[in-house]
């Protein structure tokens, strides 16, 4: 059963990074000095955007998903200095009800300062930038599917799993599956940067 389920995530890898889509847009924010700032996907200068969804409280996935992204950063430190240098870690939440962009900015922190968190209120920007990843996310509480925003206490959070490499000018690139080593991660990622 194992099996056909790598199998079949490789396939559905596949499928996403066959179809060419329209440029990766968002408006998110992030907190600067205190303050949230509005930010888009052409705020970084240029770099391929490395990104991640999740949040803060999610007891394996994010840490772990966070954990090889801060490995991937710590070798490419070694290994691809210019190449690190050309890329932007991002970690979007999908739970802007528990995630306030404080926690989200230290929960990003903690792994490495060079992870951004970034946070909307707005449910159906949310939607689009998942949707634009071709990810996924829900809300649950008692086995029943609830809806943002009046999410009752004790909800739980259930979201798709890939790191998403897109390029400068908006294109998928690349996914990496959940748990690929932070080493891995780097050769992938060093191996699609110019």
């Amino acid at each position: 059963m194992k099996r056909i389920m790598q199998i079949g995530l490789a396939f559905l890898a596949c499928l996403v990074l066959t179809v060419q889509a329209a440029p990766l847009t968002f408006s998110l924010n992030r907190l600067e000095n205190d303050k949230a700032v509005k930010v888009t996907q052409d705020s970084w200068n240029n770099k391929y955007l490395l990104i991640a969804i999740g949040y803060t409280t999610c007891p394996d996935i994010c840490p772990t998903t966070l954990l090889d992204m801060r490995e991937a950063l710590a070798d490419m430190d070694k290994t691809a200095p210019e190449k690190v240098k050309k890329l932007q870690p991002l970690f979007i939440t999908i739970d802007p009800v528990g995630d306030s962009l404080k926690n989200i900015t230290q929960y990003t922190a903690y792994f490495d300062p060079r992870i951004i968190g970034l946070r909307t209120d707005d449910f159906a920007v949310l939607d689009n930038v998942v949707a634009q990843l071709h990810g996924s996310y829900g809300y649950q509480f008692e086995g029943k599917v609830v809806m943002p925003p009046d999410l009752p206490k004790g909800y739980t959070v259930m979201h798709s799993t890939f790191i998403y490499l897109y390029s400068p000018d908006g294109q998928l690139v690349d996914t990496y599956p959940y748990n690929m080593d932070g080493k891995t991660l780097a050769g992938r990622i060093v191996k699609n940067l110019p």
